[in-house]
């Protein structure tokens, strides 16, 4: 839990407790632990702080499985992103590897 920035009780508190940011990355922390090895994110950092941010772009930037990931970040895009594809008028398009 500690490379999901949860320190001392963090991670004995209720879900309920928990904020927007620490829900998502807990849920992150149970994907990692259960050994998956694809990843669905829908704007994974919309939520976020900027501390946890960083170790989520740094957990991202080790995970060795598939990751697709809908995001409007171009930070985000510039820094993950090895291809590239563009939903317009219910087409799909690659436009960058």
């Amino acid at each position: 839990m500690h490379y999901f920035l949860f320190t001392g009780d963090d991670s004995l508190r209720p879900n309920g407790q928990l904020s927007y940011g620490e829900r998502a990355r807990l849920a992150l922390a149970r994907l990692v632990a259960s050994g998956c090895n694809f990843l669905l994110l829908d704007e994974p950092t919309n939520h976020l702080d900027i501390p946890s941010r960083t170790m989520f772009e740094e957990a991202l930037s080790q995970f060795e499985g598939t990751i697709l990931a809908v995001v409007h970040d171009r930070y985000f895009i510039e820094q993950f992103a090895t291809k590239l594809w563009l939903v317009d008028d219910c087409k799909l398009e690659l436009i960058y590897i």
